[in-house]
């Protein structure tokens, strides 16, 4: 009986485990995702040198994907645009999720197009 006892507790220690891993993949996930669609906006206003129409797309694809994307025009001289792009997103932890919205972190990537 005493075997018993163990091995339930063992095998519901480890499932709580895995969840709270999968949690946590997952939550890293969120934040790569952020990452990648900044680089992808950040390239995209490079390679238009610095289009209105271009960042407009990328602001209105930023709303749809669930980002708040502002971008700041820094230019000095005309012949070398800059831009300052800032990336707002909201990493959300399944399991601490159930617990309310306290749990929810707001994540921010800021930078420089030029």
């Amino acid at each position: 009986m005493k075997v018993a006892i163990e091995m339930f507790s063992m095998i519901v220690a480890v499932t709580l485990g895995c969840i709270l891993f999968a949690s946590i993949i997952s939550s890293n996930n969120q934040v790569c995702d952020a990452r990648d669609f900044y680089n992808v906006v950040v390239n995209r206003i490079e390679d238009s040198n610095c289009n209105n129409e271009v960042i407009e797309q990328c602001i209105e694809e930023a709303k749809e994907k669930g980002y708040q994307l502002k971008v700041e025009d820094l230019t000095i001289y005309a012949e070398h645009p800059s831009r300052f792009v800032k990336l707002e997103y909201g990493v959300v932890i399944p399991v601490f999720h159930l617990f309310g919205e306290k749990f929810n972190k707001q994540g921010v990537i800021e930078g420089y197009a030029r």
